[in-house]
């Protein structure tokens, strides 16, 4: 993947990774622990810049719209290891400990809730791929004065001829 990523960039291609992570991963903590730790591998194999989506939101009904997903968008460490040893065996509350602390210091795993019933979340996951790669930063800003410049030649009529 990081050969097709480098020709992609050669031929002068803004690329953007996407992790997507279906939201029913947060039923088991254990899988979202999962799911954290394989977004935060592909970001640093990738070296690209990267949104992780937490995609089927529109699954959960009203219990994806409450305060208690935030914890699962900004990815909580804390509250993910005392889920996770809730549910696993005592051998491997250290290694979930090792995790938690590497997820922490890294800090850079965030989720993006995507309901595709929803066009406002669309258009926010749209506009999160526009800020990474910079959509639009190349482009000369026209100055107010160049506008109604461009007015007048249209109105004169020597937009037409040429």
């Amino acid at each position: 993947m990081r050969k097709i990523v480098e020709a992609f960039q050669r031929f002068n291609y803004r690329i953007c990774g996407l992790y997507l992570l279906d939201s029913q991963f947060i039923e088991d903590s254990s899988k979202f622990f999962a799911g954290v730790m394989s977004a935060m591998s592909a970001m640093v194999q990738l070296e690209i810049p990267h949104i992780n989506v937490m995609t089927k939101m529109d699954l959960l009904g009203k219990k994806g719209e409450g305060a208690e997903m935030e914890r699962y968008f900004d990815a909580d460490p804390t509250l993910l290891l005392e889920d996770a040893n809730k549910t696993m065996r005592p051998k491997f509350h250290d290694l979930n400990e090792a995790l938690v602390r590497m997820i922490d210091e890294y800090n850079m795993v965030s989720f993006i809730p995507l309901n595709i019933k929803d066009e406002d979340s669309i258009s926010l996951v749209l506009a999160h791929i526009d800020n990474a790669i910079q959509y639009g930063e190349d482009i000369e800003p026209k100055e107010p004065k160049d506008m109604d410049d461009d007015m007048d030649g249209e109105e004169a009529g020597f937009g037409d001829e040429f």
